[in-house]
């Protein structure tokens, strides 16, 4: 048994399924009551990257961990919690290009990877009122709201900075533009920034309209 592997993973798992490497140096170091070689941060990172197949150090064989934002940002999540997160039964992964048009709601329901990525960052808490919503005692479910949204006649970007994760209920309001929304009442992390741009995009055009 690889003693490095196993605490890197129980590491990511204690940490919500995603972690940058200094949340995940800073668990191991504990649970190793700071009993670690001179080298531990790079046996670390070889760890990980040589069980991902998102780096170019992957062994080829177990496939565990995989590069939440990028390669050279840090940021890794463990491939087998993702499972523990519930999609909704109305989330699809594709949507026909002949079904984007106008609705009331002006949504279109998907669950992209980055998406996927975005919810495991925040830990399934939502940006607005900070619940995390608890299925059973191991499935969360959050949803991921594009601010500007992506269908006509908005045609918003799937991008991060466009993307807010939110509970239901908020999912709910932002969709109809019954609240407004205020960068300064929204939970932020270091690594997932929302733009300026869509929350004026919302209050303008969305929220404004709402009748």
């Amino acid at each position: 048994m690889d003693i490095w592997l196993e605490d890197i993973k129980k590491t990511l798992v204690s940490l919500g399924g995603v972690a940058e490497y200094p949340q995940i140096y800073k668990t191991i170091y504990e649970y190793r009551d700071g009993e670690v070689p001179k080298t531990w941060k790079q046996i670390i990172q070889r760890t990980i990257q040589t069980n991902s197949s998102d780096s170019n150090a992957f062994s080829g064989k177990e496939d565990i961990f995989y590069s939440v934002k990028g390669i050279g940002n840090g940021v890794w999540g463990l491939r087998e919690y993702k499972d523990r997160v519930l999609l909704g039964s109305d989330i699809s992964n594709e949507i026909p290009t002949n079904v984007r048009k106008h609705i009331t709601v002006y949504r279109i329901l998907r669950d992209t990877e980055l998406a996927r990525s975005l919810k495991q960052l925040h830990k399934n808490k939502c940006q607005i009122c900070g619940n995390v919503l608890n299925i059973s005692e191991d499935r969360v479910y959050s949803e991921a709201h594009h601010i500007k949204p992506l269908g006509s006649p908005h045609f918003g970007p799937d991008i991060g900075e466009n993307i807010i994760i939110l509970c239901p209920n908020h999912h709910v309001l932002l969709d109809y533009g019954a609240i407004e929304l205020d960068m300064n009442h929204i939970f932020n992390i270091k690594i997932h920034k929302i733009s300026e741009e869509f929350i004026n995009y919302h209050n303008n055009y969305i929220y404004k309209n709402f009748e």
